[in-house]
């Protein structure tokens, strides 16, 4: 299987299942931004609460009212990583 692949799993816009996380960037209970294998992903609602994300998997289950999943691509921010370490 590839490093790259990635399943998400929504029910009823009420609980998310994720895999593919190498870590969570910040959690409020209307926002959860996590970096995956595929980017950046934000996830927003209402009364959102992380389940299972720091038993040392790679799968975070999230439940409450999801309203959106949005991905970055981390392009930019990678190439302004490694360039100013040659400028270092």
């Amino acid at each position: 299987m590839s490093d790259n692949i990635q399943l998400l799993t929504l029910k009823d816009r009420k609980t998310l299942t994720v895999n593919g996380v190498k870590e969570i960037l910040s959690y409020t209970d209307d926002r959860i931004a996590m970096f995956t294998v595929l980017g950046d992903l934000t996830v927003t609602g209402r009364a959102l609460e992380l389940k299972n994300a720091f038993d040392g998997g790679d799968t975070v289950g999230i439940t409450g009212f999801i309203k959106t999943l949005s991905y970055a691509d981390n392009r930019e921010r990678t190439a302004d990583n490694f360039i100013s370490r040659l400028f270092r």
